[in-house]
């Protein structure tokens, strides 16, 4: 998989300066902040020139989903899906959207 993955990246490059993605993240890694879609700072995991401060990947998914939920749908969904949310491999942050 490790070599698959070198591949594929290795084929991919930058329109803006040439730099493959192997070379910009795959021989470091993403960053420290991979599960952070709103961060506000370029890293140094920046994918093929984009940094993070390119906000067109924020969806404001908190107000759609109020369009959406209720109090009791929230309390439902925490209780049915409580072990894939708590579960540490997903790292999910926690939502409230009501108190």
């Amino acid at each position: 998989l490790n070599e698959d993955a070198k591949t594929l990246l290795s084929s991919i490059h930058s329109s803006v300066d040439g730099v493959s993605a192997w070379d910009r993240v795959g021989t470091s890694g993403w960053s420290d902040v991979y599960d952070n879609c709103d961060i506000a700072e370029q890293s140094p995991g920046s994918f093929l020139g984009i940094d993070n401060m390119n906000l067109h990947h924020k969806t404001n998914a908190r107000e759609k989903m109020l369009k959406y939920y209720t109090p009791e749908l929230e309390r439902y969904v925490e209780e049915r899906y409580a072990d894939d949310l708590s579960n540490p491999y997903f790292r999910f942050s926690p939502i409230k959207l009501f108190p």
